[in-house]
């Protein structure tokens, strides 16, 4: 911390490194808003007048690894800052080795879900990594740098995890949550090119990202969202314990992004990383008649729960989501099984409610585009099982169905259980992408599972062609783009393989190339 010590200004920059992507969706579609960089600049600028920050997307700007460093030299930051999800932590790792090699003094700083869940594997793996700030950033970083340009010690900041001289890791107190999210400035978008975020999107055109709230009113002991939403306290033992936390902007706050975001920068599809978007009639009514009334012309997709939609179609909540904007619904069904929501610990969820759900959709919205999650390779899973999944999907009359592996992503119930229980057959990161299996069932191996969920994927069209053809010509524009698009990429990876194979570059894998994450040409250049 020494290093930004008495230092005038601190030049700070935020790095999305590069990605691979999923081929299902073109690259303009997988790369969208960063959303955590700008907010996080957003708050550290309101509250300190000694910072400077960029962020640099290496994604959207086609900067590879080569070319990275001449871009941190260039810049001169006296601090390289990333989060990230689980399967990129080997890019954010890479990132601070290019960052030190051209300059040694650069602070390097880790944040988000891996980071904060598996600190000290990240600075044991990493020896370029300096600091890891935990869980909800803001206020910890904020009070780093306060810290650290007034020449304190680790050991007085918030949320902070390092090594010591002896090589074991040392922690700070964790730091509070935000209380009231309307104390967040809007994101600082105009630290990004926004124009280059979704320029050819064929899911969600013209699309930015944006948050009302942030925590979720369920417990699912899966997922990985929550388990960095929710509320974090330090045991004397030093063990991390949560509990759900939920919390959310205003009706006016949001529509003051929007604003920001319709007027300034032309956006006009919405991607809403909220865990539940749905939640509390009152707050949906204001949100939904402030964009009514601006006359916006948006479309946007949104996290759902299902259980609430039947009782908001029923007092026209629902109707006034569709009429602001609601065209794409992703729902995480995961399982029909009420034994298997709970193990999933997903509560208020049945197979009943389910498909009364999604036929509300079907009869009565059919502008939205009905997709849903469905998880495989949960503990007690069996062949049949997982077949069965399939008809549960086709029973929902789902447009899409995003059969995942169940994974148990680190600081989740299920990878404490799954880790004590030795469960867990595959430690590597970068394969904690949600296709492959990172452990067996009682009942299938790892290869077993990946097996029938790539038939569950492959026989969703397979088993209902005339349906799907259907709805290629769907009169509403967004619904019909989305299935011509799904058809299309399909075949595209089909086809890339074949080529591959051809050449000899790759093993021809089938519909099983579809979960195979693509590396950019630009990724090492």
């Amino acid at each position: 911390m020494r290093r930004l010590s008495g230092k005038e200004k601190i030049k700070i920059l935020f790095v999305r490194p590069p990605h691979h992507y999923w081929p299902i969706i073109n690259e303009s579609d997988n790369f969208l808003v960063p959303l955590n960089y700008p907010t996080l600049a957003a708050w550290l600028r309101s509250k300190l007048d000694f910072v400077e920050i960029e962020i640099l997307d290496c994604c959207v700007e086609h900067i590879g690894f080569h070319s990275l460093g001449e871009e941190i030299k260039r810049r001169r930051p006296d601090v390289v800052g990333i989060g990230e999800c689980v399967c990129y932590a080997h890019d954010a790792l890479r990132v601070f080795d290019v960052a030190k090699s051209i300059n040694p003094d650069i602070v390097t700083i880790g944040g988000s879900h891996i980071f904060s869940h598996a600190p000290e594997w990240a600075l044991k793996s990493c020896k370029n990594l300096d600091y890891i700030i935990r869980f909800e950033a803001e206020i910890a970083m904020e009070h780093f740098f306060k810290v650290a340009r007034a020449g304190g010690n680790e050991e007085e900041t918030l949320s902070l995890c390092w090594l010591d001289d002896s090589g074991n890791m040392k922690t700070s107190p964790l730091g509070p949550a935000i209380e009231n999210l309307d104390e967040i400035p809007p994101a600082a978008f105009d630290l990004l090119l926004m124009d280059k975020y979704s320029p050819f999107g064929k899911l969600w055109q013209r699309a930015a990202t944006i948050q009302r709230s942030r925590g979720c009113i369920d417990t699912c002991n899966f997922c990985s969202w929550i388990a960095m939403e929710n509320r974090h306290v330090e045991n004397p033992d030093g063990a991390i314990h949560d509990s759900p936390f939920y919390r959310t902007k205003s009706p006016g706050k949001v529509l003051e992004e929007i604003d920001i975001l319709y007027n300034q920068y032309g956006v006009r599809y919405l991607f809403w990383v909220d865990a539940t978007w749905n939640m509390d009639n009152k707050w949906l009514t204001e949100f939904c008649e402030g964009i009514i009334q601006r006359k916006y012309k948006l479309g946007w997709w949104a996290f759902i729960r299902y259980d609430l939609l039947i009782s908001q179609h029923e007092s026209g909540v629902l109707d006034l989501m569709v009429k602001a904007g609601l065209r794409h619904a992703l729902i995480g069904l995961e399982r029909s099984e009420p034994s298997d929501l709970l193990w999933l610990n997903k509560n208020r969820y049945s197979e009943e409610t389910a498909v009364k759900a999604f036929h509300i959709l079907r009869d009565h919205y059919p502008q939205v585009f009905r997709q849903a999650t469905i998880l495989t390779g949960i503990r007690t899973d069996t062949a049949e099982s997982i077949k069965g999944l399939l008809k549960f999907a086709h029973d929902c009359d789902l447009d899409f169905a995003a059969f995942h592996v169940c994974t148990p992503f680190p600081g989740t119930p299920l990878h404490r259980e799954a880790t004590e229980k030795g469960w867990i057959e595959e430690t590597d990161f970068s394969n904690y992408d949600m296709f492959y299996p990172t452990m067996p069932t009682e009942h299938l191996s790892r290869e077993d599972v990946a097996y029938w969920t790539i038939w569950c994927q492959k026989n969703f069209v397979a088993k209902k062609p005339l349906r799907y053809l259907s709805r290629m010509f769907s009169p509403h524009i967004i619904r019909r783009r989305l299935h011509w698009w799904f058809f299309l990429s399909i075949g595209r990876v089909i086809m890339t393989q074949l080529w591959n194979a051809a050449i000899g570059k790759e093993r021809f894998e089938g519909f099983a190339g579809v979960n195979k994450l693509w590396k950019p040409t630009w990724y090492e250049e």
